[in-house]
């Protein structure tokens, strides 16, 4: 009989220290679940709205921040170079982070598979080599 118990007590301690060790692990609340999932949409509508803008022609590279002195140069280039509307999104972050960043990292996934290189930021290289 002793030899059922020992068994049967270490089953028993295996399954609650399971239950223990599943409880210790922190878990994800439903609030961030959610947010998890509304990033996830609005990158893939971020994706598609790039692939959309692509296929009809329309390349648009999009950089934070405000545009220095140079930028209009950068634009000017991309445009006559490479056909890219280079647009500048001042310093504050939109609502849409998740779709911004998705729509920007498709245009530019689109332009080093076309050109081999990113060419905004070849063009920038350039204007920054030519101020020194």
């Amino acid at each position: 009989m002793n030899r059922l118990k020992m068994p049967l007590k270490m089953t028993a301690l295996l399954a609650v220290s399971l239950v223990f060790a599943c409880l210790a692990v922190p878990q994800e609340s439903h609030g961030q679940l959610f947010c998890k999932s509304k990033a996830k949409r609005e990158a893939s509508a971020g994706e598609a709205a790039a692939r959309k803008d692509i296929a009809q022609g329309m390349v648009r590279y999009e950089i934070g921040g405000i545009p220095s002195s140079t930028d209009a140069e950068l634009s000017r280039l991309a445009k006559e170079r490479y056909q890219i509307t280079v647009a500048f999104s001042g310093c504050m972050i939109g609502p849409r982070v998740d779709f911004d960043r998705a729509y920007r990292q498709t245009v530019i996934d689109h332009l080093k598979a076309k050109h081999g290189f990113d060419p905004v930021m070849k063009i920038e290289s350039e204007l920054r080599a030519k101020r020194k």
